[in-house]
């Protein structure tokens, strides 16, 4: 049984004082009168028109892209609603590439052009996440040789790639980059994890053996597998006990696997563009020991043992996943390392099985959550061959090859989840196209917004910072066994937020996100503070000239962090961030 802990804490309290006067701009005259000031600050009343972005993919039966549609030839319902194509653009790694060439010959960097508007192609973030703890080490080295051409040729600009290896843990191998050498020196490095399936299949090896027994105990008894009184032999029940023990060993594992992944899915919330996770393991069960219950039926004879399994039904967990990286906008594809399933044999990891039909279960099993998580997220699963290098083509493709469908979109400023259906228009021509698009986004307020960019500002810089947001951390002190404080300080000029007059005083009301990830990629909760700053009206013009801050405690274990926090105004609605790094009582390597 694996033990997992988290090893980050937060723990804030909030000490609020100006400090020593700052440099600070004069407030103007307001001339125009659709613009008002508030305290100090002026802001224009503004109706925001939102162009809703769709990536399309339109491709023929064996998957190749299609490139020859026009705008005419593509209807959008959004909530069954037709909506007008307003913009429209068909992008392929040749364009991309163009586009990116011309950036250089202007002295343009590259990245700072990825954005998802009509200049330019979208951003393209890629996280290649190894499973270590439900892999074969030489299922999973196959499959990294066969990767290398793909990262050669896929990463470039305005694609980024992450290496992920999770082995009871996650960590971060490799840090989003454009340098395909940089990549692939994070993917040599995986060699010294040993996989995580070998202890498991010890015991399913076992538990086979066990009924390979009873099945030839049975045969020469006469072929019963009852004892005198009638009843099930202990033989039977304590085969019986230890599927269901394994399968809650492997249930276990299941549940730190997808936290695991559902950390990196969301860490990926606040990115632009395209994201995806390309998942390689061998496969992740729907129901823990399904093939166990139906091998045991099958030597037994006794199929009401099958109800025993589905105790163990855990497809609502794929489903709570796939939910979670669509309201992300967080494409899965699925690698099944294990190899081609020869005659329902599956590979040397199953072939203990004496019954075809139970491996050929054992397989599907694994496959299942691999085939939905794909699906569901718009993407494609990998499985049934020992070549992955065509299949990896095809996730290039779909990285650069895809129309860019735009359509107005009146926001509601609040969470929202919309039904989105893409058709081509009637053409005979038409009928065997099959179009991959996500059929559901969540419309995201201003506060959920800042919420992800602080998650995804620990795995990716996030530079904006118009507020002047600084983080400034002092020396740790110990707390309890283990455990470090952390002292903080949290500052920004008072002139960068609205004051109103209330009473007497002016008050702003702002809100602080803080979350922190240590350098094996482990993330804290995002935690929330609202905070208000009043100033007296006859030591406004003073505090304009001053810094307000608050002083935060974050109790850490020992290790190198990274530390992220987001200012919000929420009547300016401007929001600002800074990132720092840090280290409490790091170990000496």
């Amino acid at each position: 049984m694996h033990k997992h802990r988290s090893t980050v804490w937060l723990l804030l309290v909030a000490l609020v004082f100006p400090v020593s006067p700052g440099v600070a701009d004069e407030p103007k005259d307001v001339e125009d009168q659709s613009i008002r000031a508030v305290g100090g600050l002026t802001f224009i009343d503004e109706i925001e028109l939102t162009i809703a972005s769709l990536v399309v993919h339109v491709t023929d039966k064996k998957g190749n892209a299609i490139t020859d549609l026009g705008q005419d030839d593509f209807e959008i319902f959004h909530d069954g609603e037709r909506r007008e194509i307003t913009n429209f653009r068909l992008y392929t790694d040749e364009s991309i590439r163009q586009h990116y060439a011309e950036q250089e010959d202007l002295g343009t960097p590259a990245l700072t052009q990825s954005t998802d508007t009509p200049a330019g192609p979208v951003p393209i973030h890629m996280v290649l996440y190894i499973d270590n703890e439900n892999l074969e080490p030489l299922d999973r080295n196959r499959v990294l040789s066969q990767a290398k051409d793909f990262v050669r040729t896929s990463v470039h600009p305005p694609a980024q790639m992450m290496v992920v290896a999770y082995q009871r843990s996650f960590e971060v191998l490799q840090e989003f980059t454009s340098d395909p050498n940089e990549v692939l020196d994070a993917i040599r490095s995986v060699r010294r994890y040993t996989g995580g399936r070998s202890e498991r299949q010890n015991a399913r090896r076992d538990i086979i053996s066990k009924m390979n027994e009873l099945e030839g105990q049975a045969n020469s008894g006469g072929g019963s597998y009852s004892n005198q009184s009638g009843s099930r032999g202990g033989g039977y029940s304590q085969i019986l006990s230890m599927i269901a023990n394994y399968a809650r060993e492997v249930e276990n594992s299941l549940f730190f696997t997808l936290d695991q992944l559902r950390q990196i899915i969301t860490s990926l919330s606040g990115l632009p563009g395209k994201k995806g996770i390309i998942y390689v393991s061998n496969g992740l069960p729907m129901i823990p020991g399904m093939d166990l219950y139906y091998e045991l039926s099958r030597v037994t004879h006794e199929s009401t043992v099958l109800s025993e399994m589905y105790q163990f039904d855990r497809s609502r967990l794929y489903q709570q996943l796939a939910a979670t990286a669509n309201s992300q906008g967080v494409t899965l594809y699925t690698i099944n390392a294990s190899g081609l399933d020869v005659g329902g044999g599956g590979s040397a990891e199953y072939s203990s099985a004496t019954d075809p039909l139970s491996t050929s279960i054992a397989q599907n099993n694994l496959n299942d959550s691999l085939r939905f998580l794909a699906d569901e997220t718009g993407g494609m699963a990998i499985y049934n061959t020992n070549d992955v290098g065509p299949k990896l083509g095809l996730i290039s493709q779909d990285m650069y090859t895809y129309y860019s469908l735009g359509y107005p979109l009146q926001a509601s400023g609040s969470d929202r989840v919309h039904k989105v259906k893409v058709k081509l228009r009637d053409n005979p021509a038409y009928e065997k196209y099959q179009l991959r698009y996500r059929s559901r986004f969540v419309e995201k307020s201003l506060e959920t917004r800042v919420q992800d960019a602080v998650v995804s500002s620990l795995v990716f810089d996030v530079v904006d910072n118009p507020m002047e947001l600084d983080v400034v951390t002092g020396t740790p002190v110990p707390a309890s066994e283990g455990r470090w404080i952390l002292p903080t300080e949290i500052s920004f000029p008072i002139n960068k937020v609205a004051l109103l007059p209330e009473g007497e005083d002016y008050v702003a009301r702002v809100v602080f996100y803080v979350a922190t990830r240590d350098s094996e990629g482990k993330r804290s909760d995002l935690v929330q503070q609202n905070h208000e700053v009043r100033v007296p009206s006859t030591e406004y013009e003073r505090a304009q000239r001053e810094r307000f801050t608050i002083k935060v405690s974050l109790l850490m274990e020992a290790g190198r962090y990274k530390v992220a926090v987001a200012l919000l105004d929420p009547v300016t609605r401007q929001d600002s961030y800074r990132t720092i790094s840090t280290a409490v009582n790091p170990k000496k390597k």
